[in-house]
């Protein structure tokens, strides 16, 4: 379970009933994100779910339980609601009094001032307060989906049925109220609530970013950003974990790898296929892959740093060459040697400017590419390693390395390299405008918020989520973003 879902389990989890309110944009996923909660919920508390549509019956196909905690698709076992012994009706009954006396006008007749005109109680508030009654004390939580329809429907403002059910059911009864708004705000009912949620979903740089804010909520301590990004895929409700790099500390087994497909090279991950438009994670021999550092931050450095790192490491894993002439190359070495027996680091090189001496390093001048990488030279250091080989190079390093003027001297290079591999570059806008016509292949990464985003050219986008894979290495999903 998600951290964020681990927070709204424990608040409805409290000794004391919480309410809590959603509010967004319509398709934010407001409907998505209360079920999903209550799937959470569900294990261990009675859910009773009104929503406002024709039929809940749709939404079995992404919450298999919803005919279980709908008020419309669940069989009525209700009883009179004189015959509530526990459940506080105080509330109700001030209710019921303005309707017999039809003093519906009078603003000072109930404590939330506001105008009430029906003439009887509508039977989904019965409803609601016998299922609180027969689960008194099993933390009940009731879910309404939205409070607006109901109190339209029934000619009833809104913040009254809200000042009903926080009286009586969470304040006095313990029982949990999530209630969806489909306006974007009602400030004095939020102001009632023990927790308001926010969610939003807008277009930043053509890519689709959804997030939810944290506003309020009581008791639980949310940190100084109560952000979180998500996604609506498949009809669930899915955060989007934090990007965290803690590779492993000692020597892990390396991954499996048996690649045999003639003139094809593997990006290091089967995650990376669903950037392509065939679904293989895999590159045509001789192709050019940029890594396009669309957005310059922390954040997006290691997430490079990621999908390069896992590119090397399943690379030499089999057998295969990897050299890595980019700026952080020396993290890379750092994190290799920690982690891989010294038999699979023969297959990996990088490049500094350097007088040390070093199996894993080719000394650079600084003078010219041509010279400091002389094809003998990289044969040399490749000797062991079969081929296709992976070669990676960073502009930002080659720019500090032999100024700016690199480009020529860079594709020069490249296409003595191509016949043996694949090459992946670096970049950042200023250089990916005259590099990305060479390319077979472009990864645009983008930090929207603290959420880093890839896409390859394509409409589909997806958000890079750290895992830790069954070696005990540090690697990624991609999980799309709609």
């Amino acid at each position: 379970m998600n951290d964020a879902f681990k927070i709204f389990k424990s608040f409805f989890n409290q000794k004391f009933g919480k309410s809590l309110v959603i509010k967004g944009s319509p398709g934010s996923g407001k409907t998505t994100f209360s079920l999903e909660l209550a799937s959470e919920l569900f294990e261990e508390q009675p859910i009773h779910y009104l929503s406002s549509r024709f039929t809940d019956e749709p939404l079995k196909e992404s919450f298999d339980f919803i005919d279980k905690i709908s008020y419309r698709m669940k069989q009525r076992e209700s009883e009179r609601k004189e015959n509530l012994k526990y459940v506080s009706t105080e509330s109700l009954k001030k209710l019921e009094k303005i309707i017999e006396e039809n003093n519906m006008k009078n603003e000072n007749d109930f404590s939330g001032g506001l105008v009430f005109d029906i003439t009887e109680v509508v039977p989904e508030i019965n409803e609601i307060y016998n299922f609180v009654e027969k689960n008194i004390d099993k933390g009940p939580v009731i879910i309404l989906d939205s409070i607006e329809a109901l109190a339209e429907k029934y000619h009833l403002d809104p913040t009254l049925i809200f000042s009903v059910f926080q009286n009586d059911l969470v304040e006095k009864s313990g029982a949990g109220l999530i209630v969806v708004l489909e306006s974007i705000g009602n400030e004095k009912l939020e102001y009632y609530s023990d927790g308001v949620i926010s969610l939003s979903n807008k277009i930043v740089q053509n890519y689709l970013v959804r997030k939810l804010r944290i506003e309020k909520l009581r008791g639980m301590s949310v940190g100084s950003l109560p952000v979180y990004s998500y996604t609506l895929l498949n009809g669930r409700f899915t955060f989007f974990d934090s990007l965290n790099l803690n590779y492993p500390k000692k020597r892990i087994p390396m991954p499996e790898v048996n690649e045999e497909i003639q003139y094809k090279v593997p990006l290091g991950n089967k995650e990376i296929g669903k950037l392509m438009p065939n679904g293989n994670p895999y590159i045509d021999l001789g192709s050019i892959v940029i890594f396009h550092r669309n957005t310059i931050s922390d954040r997006t450095e290691m997430a490079v740093n990621l999908i390069k790192n896992t590119l090397i490491r399943t690379t030499i894993a089999d057998g295969r060459g990897a050299m890595d002439v980019s700026s952080g190359s020396y993290e890379t070495m750092r994190v290799l040697m920690t982690t891989t027996d010294p038999e699979y680091l023969t297959h990996y090189i990088t490049a500094e400017k350097t007088k040390r001496t070093n199996q894993f390093i080719i000394n650079l001048e600084g003078k010219s590419m041509t010279s400091d990488f002389p094809m003998e030279v990289i044969d040399f250091f490749m000797n062991s390693s079969k081929r296709p080989n992976v070669y990676i190079f960073s502009t930002d390093f080659l720019n500090f390395t032999y100024g700016e003027n690199f480009v020529g001297e860079l594709l020069s290079l490249i296409n003595e390299l191509r016949i043996s591999g694949i090459i992946v570059i670096i970049t950042d806008d200023n250089y990916y405008r005259k590099l990305s016509h060479y390319a077979y292949m472009t990864l645009h990464f983008v930090d929207i918020e603290g959420c880093i985003y890839l896409n390859a050219g394509g409409d589909d986008h997806f958000a890079l989520e750290t895992i830790t894979d069954e070696t005990g290495w540090t690697s990624y999903n991609l999980t799309e973003s709609v």
